[in-house]
Order: C-alpha cells, then structure tokens, then sequence
C-alpha cells in the first residue's frame, strides 16, 4: 500500500470516475485503474463495485476509505508543518500567564494574532508569581506574561504592556454593621494563591501576619470562596468588577491591607532567537491593543532596548 494510492482513492471519490480523477492528478486513466487494481489484489478486497456508470465504493471500500481520510489528514498536517520549518516559522509558541494578568484583554488579542497565523499552535499555561517567570528561564515557554515580582534579577527581556489594581475584597454579609480593621481581618481565613514555582524561591504578596490563611492554586477557585463566604482576599478588579458594582463583594481598606498596582510585561528570554511569528508577536502585542503608559522595550536593568 502506497500514499499515492491512498490519494488516488480519494481522487476517485471526489471526482466521481476515474477518468476525472486522472484528470485531477494529471495522470492517464490506465495508471489510476491500474494503481486501484494492484491495492485490491495485494489485499484482495474489492474496493469499488464496477457494475454501475460511476464506480462506487463497496462496504468494504467505505470502511477502508473512512480510515484512510484520517490518514491523509494527519500526512496533510505534517506536510504544512514541514513547510512551516522550510520558510523558518514556528510550529508552536507557548506563553505562561500570571494569575493577575487581565487575562480577557491577553486572550482578545491572542485570538486576533493567531486567527492570521492559522498553522502556528498556541499553548497557554496559568502560573501564579515566581512560576510564570519559572517557565520563561526554564525554557518550558517562549513568553511570560507577569508583573515584575523581582525580575531585576533575571536576565530578561520585557515590554511593559499595562497595570493591574489588585483589590482586597470580602462577602458583603461578613461585614454588616462591622468596622473592617486588620484585626477584624485576622478573625477571618485569608485566601492566598500558592506561587507555583518548583525550584526558585517562592514569594506571596499582600500577606496579612498573624492572621488565618487558606492556600489555593487557582486564582478561580480564590474568587469562588470568597464569594461563598470564606474568607477575603485580593483579586484582580477587572476580575471582580461586576461583584463590587452589585455591593455583592465590598472593597476593604485598612491600615495594613489596601489595594495595590501591578505593572504587567511580556517577557522574553534575551538568548533565545526569535522565529518570525515570534517576533511579530513580540512587535505588536504592546501596540495593538490600548494599554496606559506604554514603556517600550527595556531590559531588566532598565536599559532601552
């Protein structure tokens, strides 16, 4: 069995007779019916029924001819991939997101840039503090995209795209008639999102001492107990904006805890080389969309790029 008589076969059905399907793969009709008679003896299954105008497939060659497509789907997909890495383009890039990023704005433009590089893959991961950057160093992922969280003291590349309003919040029954202070806060668990880290130092942000905490790892589940009453914690606003409009979740202010900003980058190892979807990635994320205070390109040392 040959690749060439795989899509002789499917030439035949589509075209309907194999004189239309020499026609379409600019060959005699003695080859075709040839090609389709040795198949049949090397297997000896007959594949098409002969006994009517038009040649139509047998069960035998319906059943052959369903598994045969998946074939020809996965050769038509290494195929593109192998023209991909001829003209130097990426199969894949794969980009870490922190937990705090305004994920909905990142994923729009995501959407947009990748609908124009249809044979580029995309893969996201969601990481929490030091492990986005983690993935970056570790060569896991071509593109972070996080808030600084000391990354003055990783050699990397980064754009700054915008800035995150972390606010504290809690249920709005847990406070009725209270004065929110820290000691009030210490009376209830803090929810805090686990840096998903392996190896480098794990950090945590926004830490109340001396108070109770329940650690998560996602930043979902984080704003599900906070809604179902058990405990507060920071989250994104654009995460909870809905909520804090319907006084569903309530800001808190006290002298300790308060909301915070965090510049958001995309990030990049220096090191390794750009494909060109890559760098058109690189090029237009901070441009297309309409982030605040757009920074340029620098380095973690603060030098222009």
């Amino acid at each position: 069995m040959t690749l060439e008589q795989i899509l002789t076969i499917e030439a035949i059905v589509q075209e309907g007779s194999f004189k239309a399907a020499a026609d379409f793969l600019h060959k005699s009709q003695p080859s075709i019916s040839m090609a389709i008679k040795k198949l049949e003896e090397e297997y000896q299954v007959i594949l098409f029924s002969r006994n009517e105008y038009r040649p139509t497939l047998t069960n035998e060659g319906r059943i052959f001819f369903e598994k045969a497509k998946s074939v020809l789907k996965e050769f038509r997909e290494l195929e593109t991939i192998a023209h991909q890495m001829s003209r130097g383009e990426e199969v894949e890039l794969r980009i870490s997101i922190d937990a705090v990023s305004p994920v909905s704005l990142i994923l729009k433009f995501l959407k947009r840039f990748f609908s124009k590089h249809p044979h580029t893959r995309l893969q996201l991961s969601f990481e929490v503090l030091n492990g986005t950057l983690e993935r970056l160093i570790d060569g896991e992922v071509d593109f972070a995209i996080t808030p600084m969280h000391g990354m003055e003291d990783w050699s990397v590349d980064a754009l700054a795209l915008t800035k995150t309003i972390i606010i504290p919040v809690m249920h709005a029954d847990l406070i009725k008639g209270k004065k929110v202070t820290d000691l009030l806060l210490r009376e209830y668990n803090q929810i805090i999102l686990a840096d998903s880290s392996r190896h480098t130092k794990k950090m945590s942000t926004g830490v109340l001492e001396g108070g109770k905490s329940i650690t998560l790892s996602e930043v979902s589940f984080k704003k599900e107990m906070i809604l179902q009453g058990l405990g507060w914690g920071g989250l994104p606003y654009e995460m909870v904006k809905n909520e804090l409009a319907k006084n569903i979740l309530i800001p808190i202010k006290t002298a300790l805890i308060k909301e915070s900003e965090m510049e958001i980058f995309l990030v990049r190892d220096p090191k390794k080389a750009l494909g060109p979807v890559a760098r058109e990635l690189w090029d237009k994320m901070s441009c297309e969309l309409i982030w605040p205070e757009k920074k340029g390109e620098q380095s973690m040392n603060g030098r222009k790029k």
